[in-house]
């Protein structure tokens, strides 16, 4: 299952120098969903609302999503999306990171293996 984790700066360096991280809850296509989007465009309306979460109140901050693909049976989803997760995400199991700059709405699409180059600013 496709998991759009809501992240900080401090949980990705938490990620790089330990390899594990835990974040509480997400989002995901919901199992039943509405007819009238694709699954593809349902994903990235969760990554948008994981983005959303992650910036918080401040419209100027970065907004940090996590890609994780997790076995269904290690979460438990909500109504209209939202995911609760039961453990810690090792740094395997994170697909991409997706980033949005102040101003930009859009997510830019890193691999998990230049997570740490774009926190030494070498990326990005």
């Amino acid at each position: 299952m496709r998991i759009y984790l809501p992240a900080t700066r401090s949980h990705l360096e938490t990620l790089v120098s330990t390899g594990l991280i835990t974040i509480a809850a997400g989002f995901a296509v919901p199992d039943k969903f509405d007819i009238e989007l694709s699954e593809e465009e349902l994903e990235y309306e969760a990554s948008e609302r994981a983005r959303d979460l992650s910036r918080g109140s401040a419209e100027n901050s970065h907004g940090y999503v996590l890609a994780v693909e997790l076995p269904r049976k290690d979460t438990e989803q909500g109504a209209n999306g939202e995911i609760t997760l039961n453990r810690a995400i090792a740094i395997d199991e994170v697909d991409s990171l997706l980033l949005s700059v102040p101003g930009d709405d859009e997510l830019q699409w890193f691999a998990t293996q230049e997570i740490d180059l774009y926190l030494k600013g070498q990326v990005g």
